[in-house]
């Protein structure tokens, strides 16, 4: 069993700030921003890998895409 996921992630930019907003409707909506794209990817990924590891210590279930 593979411990690799895919998960569709949603980005917005705020037309005023100019930042843009990572979300991941499948991880209960978990997001996070940045001030560029590449900043919101990359915090986007930390928060979901620290959001599947709370998962699996507390042995819940982790949804997967098919």
């Amino acid at each position: 069993m593979s411990n690799e996921f895919e998960y569709k992630v949603e980005y917005e930019t705020d037309k005023e700030t100019g930042q843009v907003t990572a979300t991941i409707p499948e991880l209960n909506y978990l997001s996070d921003y940045g001030d560029t794209f590449a900043e919101a990817e990359a915090n986007i990924r930390e928060a979901a890998i620290g959001y599947l590891e709370v998962l699996q210590m507390e042995k819940k279930e982790i949804q997967k895409i098919q």
